[in-house]
């Protein structure tokens, strides 16, 4: 029953056995002191007097050897547990352990403590806690209140700054309970603390490069993806950040700034507009050489040597530089520009972790850089297309009247000159063949540029499909192939007649072009939502595996190289069937013909505009 007693429970049990006993031996001695004065007693009453004083020597001894027995493992308890917990925390050195009073004053110092912190147990004991946070957090309570908090809660796990010795700031994960007695009294706290500074950077950079791949997009073009890049870096990673860009004479300059403090970044532009010299340090070397260059810990009275005299010291000199950092924006081993990566905190150094991370980023900035460029080159081009098409288009249109009223004056159907007669019609179809690429490529650069807006107005896709047929009647008969129309009334929406003409052109075409001299049909449908246009043919038909790439540019399915095409056809039907809100589907069986059906709703859904990007 004794051993689970606490020890103080056993200590008060064995002071007062120890006061009894002292008690019952003084009377024992006052008894035989008085024995001794009063000589006329008899020997009887002295002995028992004798034998009381040895009754409380023999009592005294007992409890002696009853206080040694429990008393002593007892004590060598609580010093091997002493012992332990000063191993225990002297051990733990990657972890600051330490012990609060209810008021936050600290009573016990771990050496992980002392190392993770840099205070000595002697400089931090009986000082209390708040000397460790930031003074923002001192400023607003925050010690006080995540002691209430532990308190009412038994525990809280936090995270924030912290500041060790020297004023350095670290980002540290918090642990904080309470200890209460048995009775329920708050004795104080057990605090565990955990540097995650570097964990916490690389969760920043990872989710800097995630948002990256969202913000970093070719399609905006080289001068906003400069913009969002230093806007990205601003300010998660940097104070300052400054994209350098080489011109056409090789020449850095700055093509894209972003600041944290828009005072600051009026005192950017003096010395960003001196151009400097590629020998010097900094951005202008990173974009010459390839290679990054790293300051981790500048002193803004004291720079260093190398950058003292340089136009890049003009800029840390006006920002109060204390740390700079500066990658290349490099791609297939070019090139683009550089990355300055400017801090102005005492607490924020660009490390190892730092540069690779960011030396990730501008890689893939790079990458969307380089494609913008291309983006913008193929733009151009494409542009020039479309100016060429369009210039084009009236001189061809005028050379096939032209070559139609040669063929009907000078060789009739019935006339002697079938050779003459013949070439003629070849000429007229060659020019025929011309005039659907002209309009091809002209449609390709305005939907590129997102240029052409569908010109809706109602009409009859019956009327227009007899229109088509009867300007492919020569090119059908010449190819023999029989092309007929099978229309159930008028099909009446609203439409752009000149796309949908296009269309059918198209379809037309190339079911004459692969009909193999047997019927091609076209036929007109239409039920309570949607008209359909439908061309059939009877010729060789078209593989399973290449029906998946059809519509897709510069694709040709036929392996004959005399067959004429550029692969722009069906890509240019799909775009504009689907600019329309329709659909476009193909059937087809090896040596069984095949067959394209076209599905409009009679109002398109997007009749204003067709959208600028362009399905590879």
């Amino acid at each position: 029953m004794l051993r689970r007693w606490t020890f103080a429970q056993r200590v008060g049990a064995g002071l007062s056995v120890c006061l009894l006993a002292g008690l019952i031996l003084l009377a024992t001695l006052v008894s035989a002191a008085r024995t001794m004065a009063v000589d006329g007693r008899p020997w009887p009453h002295q002995a028992s007097d004798l034998l009381a004083g040895l009754l409380g020597l023999g009592a005294l001894a007992a409890l002696g050897m009853v206080l040694r027995n429990a008393l002593g493992p007892m004590h060598a308890e609580r010093l091997q547990s002493e012992q332990r917990l000063h191993l225990f925390m002297d051990g733990v050195s990657d972890y600051a352990l330490c012990f609060l009073e209810p008021d936050g004053t600290v009573s016990c110092w771990s050496t992980g403590a002392e190392r993770l912190t840099g205070w000595e147990s002697s400089d931090i004991v009986g000082q209390g806690v708040e000397c460790l946070h930031v003074p923002d957090a001192v400023l607003h309570g925050l010690p006080a209140s995540y002691r209430e908090r532990a308190a009412r809660e038994r525990r809280l796990q936090s995270e924030g700054w912290r500041m060790r010795k020297d004023g350095s700031r670290f980002w540290a994960e918090t642990l904080l309970t309470a200890l209460y007695t048995e009775s329920g009294t708050l004795q104080g706290f057990a605090e565990v603390t955990r540097d995650i500074t570097e964990r916490k950077r690389t969760e920043r950079m990872q989710a800097l490069l995630a948002e990256a791949g969202r913000v970093l997009q070719p399609q905006a073009g080289a001068e906003a993806l400069g913009a969002a890049l230093t806007r990205l870096c601003v300010p998660e990673v940097a104070d300052a950040c400054v994209l350098y860009l080489p011109d056409e004479h090789g020449l850095v300059r700055p093509g894209a700034v972003a600041c944290a403090d828009a005072a600051t970044q009026t005192r950017l532009w003096e010395p960003l507009l001196r151009r400097p010299s590629s020998d010097e340090p900094g951005p202008a070397r990173v974009v010459h050489t390839g290679r990054a260059e790293r300051f981790a810990e500048v002193d803004p009275d004291r720079l260093p040597p190398s950058v003292s005299d340089s136009t890049y010291a003009e800029l840390w000199r006006a920002l109060g530089v204390r740390s700079a950092l500066s990658v290349p924006l490099v791609v297939d081993n070019r090139v683009l520009g550089a990355l300055c990566l400017l801090s102005t905190r005492p607490h924020r150094h660009y490390g190892a972790v730092d540069q690779a991370f960011l030396e990730e980023l501008s890689a893939r900035a790079a990458l969307a850089l380089d494609n913008a460029r291309l983006m913008a080159a193929t733009q151009n081009a494409l542009e020039l297309i479309g100016v060429a098409a369009h210039d084009l288009g009236t001189p061809l249109s005028s050379l096939q009247l032209r070559l139609r009223r040669l063929r009907l004056q000078c060789a009739p159907p019935h006339g002697d000159d079938a050779r003459l007669r013949e070439g003629l019609l070849l000429a007229e179809d060659e020019t025929k063949r011309l005039g659907r690429l002209v309009h091809n490529l002209l449609d390709l650069s305005r939907l590129s540029g997102g240029r052409m807006a569908l010109e809706t107005q109602p009409m009859d896709l019956a009327e227009l499909a007899h229109e088509v047929v009867a300007r492919h009647e020569d090119q059908a008969a010449a190819a023999g192939c029989p092309l007929t129309v099978h229309a159930r009334g008028e099909a009446r929406g609203r439409w752009d007649r000149q796309r949908l003409d296009r269309v059918l052109t198209n379809l037309v075409s190339n079911a004459l072009k692969f009909g193999g001299g047997k019927p091609v049909e076209v036929r007109v449908e239409q039920d309570a939502h949607r008209a359909r246009l439908i061309v059939r043919d009877h010729g060789t038909g078209i593989p399973p595996e290449a029906q998946q790439r059809l519509f897709t540019r510069f694709e040709r399915v036929t392996t004959d190289t005399r067959t004429p095409g550029f692969g722009l056809g069906l890509y240019i039907v799909r775009q504009l069937v689907e600019a329309h809100g329709g659909a476009i589907r193909v059937h087809s069986r090896q040596d069984e013909g095949a067959e394209f059906t076209v599905e409009l709703p009679f109002t398109p859904e997007s009749g204003v505009a067709v959208a600028s990007s362009i399905r590879a």
